[in-house]
């Protein structure tokens, strides 16, 4: 995949493309991005997703933004797995956000990305003052040379998936209806950090990851996970927070993987949650702290045992 992330984006092959923030890459995105993947194979069509960074709701300081559901980095590995041929990170500013919706589909989407057809959600609104939407592109179809394809909202229980039903049901550590929502695991992909080693004394070591500042994560708590590391993946115990037991005063995400016992420190891992446990404790001694994990522990592996 063809990634690009400044405003050099002119591409010579004609293409498919769909616009957005895909802010955790849910049923919804997923719905335009495989139709986006599709018509680009059967078309002989290049196909790309147009995104923004930084969130639009950052830069226009819209309200008090909770946060990214995914980095960069995790949201352009999920972009890659699907197959898509080129993401676009274009960077959101004041002066994009004043683009008017006939200048942004004529001089970017036309002429810098030769696209002839636009997928596009109902609800998706673009350009200054989001004037454009399905119904601007619909009217001007002739006219630019282009073809339209509309994607209705997915629904899940009843409900429209979107990134902030994602974020509340996160949020509240509701990891296995999360799950539903993305159709793949929610995961957190980071390097390793050194820690104060507390659960290699303990017999539970622990690889470490410090949370992105513009992305939200569950509550803290202890959740069951499998990690990957180096092409293998491994069941785990993962806990998000402070470490109260030992006073604690950084946020941390400590993940103990299971039958693994080697030194990765810089190295990079992927987190996949699966189940919340229990909430963060603060034990009165670091013995029932470590009762608590072999509890922990033994709770992931039954977890995983018909896996």
């Amino acid at each position: 995949m063809k990634y690009i992330s400044n405003v050099n984006i002119s591409q010579n092959l004609p293409s498919v493309i769909t616009l957005g923030n895909f802010d955790g890459i849910h049923l919804g995105h997923r719905k335009l991005i495989n139709t986006v993947k599709k018509v680009g194979e059967d078309m002989g069509l290049q196909s790309i997703i147009f995104s923004f960074y930084p969130h639009p709701q950052i830069v226009l300081n819209k309200g008090n933004f909770p946060g990214m559901i995914f980095s960069r980095n995790e949201k352009k590995k999920r972009l890659e797995e699907i197959g898509i041929d080129t993401y676009i990170e274009h960077p959101f500013t004041k002066e994009f956000a004043n683009i008017s919706p006939e200048e942004f589909v004529e001089k970017i989407l036309i002429k810098e990305l030769n696209t002839k057809i636009i997928v596009i959600g109902t609800n998706n609104k673009f350009g200054k003052k989001q004037k454009g939407d399905i119904h601007f592109l619909r009217e001007r179809e002739k006219q630019w040379g282009i073809s339209v394809i509309e994607m209705t909202p997915v629904l899940y229980d009843n409900a429209i998936v979107s990134s902030t039903r994602v974020r509340e049901e996160l949020l509240k550590g509701n990891i296995e209806k999360v799950n539903e929502l993305l159709e793949v695991s929610y995961s957190i992909i980071g390097k390793i950090v050194k820690g104060r080693n507390l659960g290699h004394k303990l017999g539970y070591p622990t690889a470490n990851i410090l949370p992105y500042k513009d992305r939200i994560y569950p509550p803290e708590g202890v959740f069951i996970t499998r990690t990957k590391y180096k092409a293998k993946v491994y069941n785990s115990v993962t806990n998000i927070g402070f470490n109260p037991t030992v006073n604690g005063k950084v946020k941390n995400i400590e993940t103990h993987m299971i039958d693994f016992n080697k030194s990765i420190y810089d190295e990079e891992i992927e987190v996949e949650f699966h189940k919340w446990i229990r909430k963060e404790q603060k034990f009165s001694n670091l013995q029932g702290l470590m009762s608590q994990l072999k509890l922990d522990v033994n709770e992931s592996k039954r977890y995983f045992e018909n896996w």
